[in-house]
């Protein structure tokens, strides 16, 4: 009897959803989020950059950027569409008011603005690669490494042939992959600019997001895909519904992607696909999914909560 009661309790621990613990409120929607050094740096439209702590989930501060005038109106808070810290620095990326981005880096207390739409770059995601190196993905599939001390660009180089959809880089920084439209991810080279190798076979379609831990890339693919690469075993697992998260556990021996119209997230180990957890989502699709630790995890989509789960 003793035997079938625990049976029971596991069947049910597998398949039962786990509700997210907290829900934590940033002050506007969340356009792009990051995890270091114990802190989340939440990147919103018009309320500037939240960071909170990962223990409590306190709001620590606020990091406001000068207002901007788009076509001739008043003044309004600039919506910021990446951000990104190391060590002493946080980078973000907002509109200009005109076609093109600025970007902004945070450095000992001061802001001061590094690239404006002078420069003609849309770009989409800023990362840093050392305190005097930012890495961005452009619209048009382009990555550009700049050095900051030196306020000039190194190299531009073509990823694919489609439009960039997300970047991230190896644990080492080594390398960069990047997956667009066609539903290759091209592995670069963060030092020199070179292309390494291409990744394909897995996913037909758009890339919406890929996440790098250790040895393993995940995709999130609009083909209803989720591809896990991994050295000696590479596959794909199919879906109902197109996918528009992943993330990637420490060791990357798990890993968390969106599954159906519902905002659920299923965990996985990465290994060989096996169904660990099912967990409930937010109100709405989430697009960033970060976990903390192998058993803590946090997303975001567009709106203004932060979602945080504990796994088994």
């Amino acid at each position: 009897m003793k035997i079938l009661s625990l049976l029971f309790g596991l069947v049910l621990s597998l398949y039962a959803v786990i509700a997210p613990l907290k829900v934590i409120k940033t002050d506007a929607v969340i356009s792009d989020m990051v995890v270091n050094d114990g802190k989340i740096y939440t990147a919103t439209d018009g309320k500037g950059i939240n960071i909170f702590d990962t223990g409590s989930f306190k709001k620590l501060e606020t990091i406001h950027i000068p207002d901007i005038k788009m076509d001739g109106e008043k003044s309004t808070s600039p919506k910021i569409y990446s951000v990104d810290h190391y060590k002493t620095a946080t980078v973000l990326v907002s509109e200009s008011g005109n076609t093109f981005r600025d970007v902004y880096l945070v450095r000992d207390g001061k802001t001061r603005k590094i690239i404006d739409n002078s420069r003609g770059l849309l770009i989409k995601k800023a990362r840093f690669l050392d305190l005097d190196h930012l890495l961005f993905g452009l619209s048009g599939d382009t990555i550009v490494l700049m050095d900051i001390s030196k306020n000039t660009l190194v190299y531009q180089v073509q990823a694919g042939g489609g439009t960039f959809r997300d970047m991230v880089l190896s644990p080492s920084k080594s390398l960069v992959a990047v997956a667009d439209e066609g539903g290759e991810i091209t592995m670069i080279n963060t030092k020199s600019g070179s292309k390494v190798k291409t990744l394909r076979g897995i996913n037909v379609d758009s890339i919406n997001h890929i996440d790098y831990k250790q040895n393993t890339i995940i995709s999130a693919g609009q083909d209803r895909r989720v591809g896990i690469y991994r050295a000696g075993k590479s596959y794909f697992i199919e879906t109902d519904f197109f996918v528009y998260a992943v993330g990637l556990s420490p060791s990357a021996s798990r890993a968390v992607y969106t599954d159906g119209m519902d905002s659920e997230l299923q965990v996985i180990v990465t290994a060989d696909g096996a169904k660990i957890a099912r967990l409930q989502g937010g109100e709405v699709i989430l697009d960033t999914l970060i976990f903390l630790d192998e058993h803590q995890l946090i997303g975001s989509g567009e709106d203004n909560k932060i979602y945080y789960w504990r796994i088994p």
